[in-house]
């Protein structure tokens, strides 16, 4: 489900690149990390309905399934905090780094996933 702010946003990010704001590449890594960013937490969102509901319903068998949902938005909370954790550090790194935001190796140092 795509929203206009998002489109919006990728737009702007293009036009920045073009107008001579940094790396293209770089303010494409940073527009791709944000969308990660936002995919675990638009999940969480729904994780946090789910347990809702459940809890609401009082049903033991959707009390139980809490457990498993509240471990799912534990591990992504942790995985939001390491994303925004790299994305400083590129976002740094980029600024006050190598040539053009990159490293020796024309690499703009964002990490695998």
């Amino acid at each position: 489900m795509k929203r206009n702010g998002e489109t919006k946003r990728r737009r702007n990010v293009a036009e920045e690149a073009e107008q001579g704001g940094g790396d293209p590449a770089m303010w494409e890594d940073l527009d791709r990390n944000f969308r990660q960013v936002q995919s675990v937490l638009d999940r969480n969102r729904s994780l946090i309905q789910q347990v809702n509901d459940n809890h609401q319903s009082r049903m033991a068998d959707n009390m139980s399934k809490n457990v498993a949902l509240i471990q799912e938005l534990n591990g992504n909370i942790s995985k939001v905090v390491s994303m925004y954790s790299d994305l400083n550090t590129n976002f740094s790194s980029a600024f006050h780094g190598g040539k053009n935001g990159r490293d020796g190796g024309g690499n703009t140092g964002t990490r695998a996933n």
